[in-house]
């Protein structure tokens, strides 16, 4: 497996993939603390509110947007000048090969996860950000968000295998994206079989006036039954398709 991830890892566009990470990190703590200063006549300044204006852009746009474009990024050489042929051809199993696949989407991933999170302390102490830092939140819903992201994560790899055009792939993602602003507004019970609002019900900290009902029981069961379905699934369907 190792061998398969080296040859991926050597495949990915990873300035492209560093612009991003670094855009979205820079974007959602400048938003954090414009939103800060703004609201501060209605929610006195602390790190939790900087936290939670930042993890709410983060979680509900740029995180599950960044998952599709990464995807995308990593079948994107495939997709050229029969490259699946080619890589197919190789003695690696294709079921490896999908695993590899997914295995550096997910660290990818977590790279931006906690990049996002260094970019909010950044913010903050820029900002002068008042109060004590809550760590235990932070480190506790960054590593949730990045859990909810999974089942995402092997959907959009699915999505990915199977469009070849980069821009229709990308506009797709738009799509399943801005329905977010609705789908988010649902207990997490319904809400959250809707894989691109999972991260932001993990995230956003349930002391703010405006975050949906969270059951964690029953968020972590979808999580799971839909990271399962869409993994297991994505697997058969790349092992059993016709590539000729």
């Amino acid at each position: 497996m190792r061998s398969i991830l080296r040859v991926e890892a050597m495949k990915v566009q990873w300035v492209m993939v560093w612009i991003l990470i670094i855009l979205d990190a820079v974007i959602n703590s400048l938003m954090g603390v414009m939103e800060l200063n703004d609201l501060k006549q209605f929610y006195e300044p602390s790190w939790l509110m900087l936290y939670t204006y930042a993890a709410q852009f983060h979680s509900m746009f740029f995180y599950p947007l960044y998952c599709g474009i990464i995807a995308s990024l990593l079948c994107a050489y495939e997709h050229r000048d029969g490259g699946w042929k080619i890589l197919l051809s190789s003695p690696y199993p294709r079921q490896r090969i999908y695993y590899a696949k997914y295995i550096l989407l997910i660290l990818i991933l977590f790279l931006d996860q906690l990049t996002f999170i260094v970019g909010y302390f950044a913010g903050g102490y820029i900002a002068g950000a008042p109060g004590e830092i809550p760590w235990t939140l932070v480190l506790f819903t960054g590593l949730g968000g990045w859990f909810g992201i999974l089942p995402l994560a092997a959907l959009q790899l699915i999505l990915s295998v199977k469009i070849r055009n980069f821009g229709a792939s990308l506009g797709m993602s738009i799509c399943c994206v801005v329905p977010n602003i609705v789908m988010t507004g649902f207990h997490s019970s319904i809400g959250a079989w809707f894989p691109f609002t999972i991260p932001y019900y993990i995230m956003l900290p349930q002391t703010a006036s405006y975050a949906p009902r969270v059951e964690p029981y029953s968020l972590g069961l979808i999580v799971l039954v839909t990271f399962l379905a869409y993994l297991f699934g994505g697997r058969k369907m790349f092992v059993n398709r016709d590539w000729s």
